[in-house]
């Protein structure tokens, strides 16, 4: 089920005054899979959402990807962004810089630091 997939199993009947602004995100989320499309378009995905609650998006997102699903995201967040496969920094409509997905990224061991430190 796909609101059990981005965390809001329980939450069907509510109407949309009745969830936060995250939650209002998740449901987004769940929406953009319903038709388990090969590309999903996601603008600021996390803007509204805790620390955990982004931790958990991107884990989503990975899992995602990692079923063949391309994510393309839009953050201005750069813990959010070292999620990424592939960078390409925009400003004013021009690509300033494109990583074609071989530069650097922060490694994995970085990341589960990050988490552990978000959520304890």
């Amino acid at each position: 089920m796909l609101l059990e997939r981005v965390g809001l199993n329980g939450r069907e009947h509510h109407t949309p005054a009745q969830l936060s602004g995250g939650q209002q995100q998740r449901v987004a989320i769940a929406r953009a899979l319903m038709n388990k499309p090969p590309v999903v378009f996601a603008d600021e995905p996390t803007g509204n959402l805790d620390t955990k609650s982004s931790m958990e998006i991107m884990q989503l997102f990975r899992e995602l990807s990692g079923e063949g699903i391309t994510i393309v995201m839009v953050t201005h967040e750069d813990d959010i962004a070292a999620y990424a496969k592939r960078h390409v920094v925009m400003r004013d409509g021009k690509i300033l810089r494109d990583d074609g997905g071989a530069a650097a990224r922060k490694s994995q061991e970085e990341i589960a630091r990050f988490v552990k430190e978000a959520l304890s």
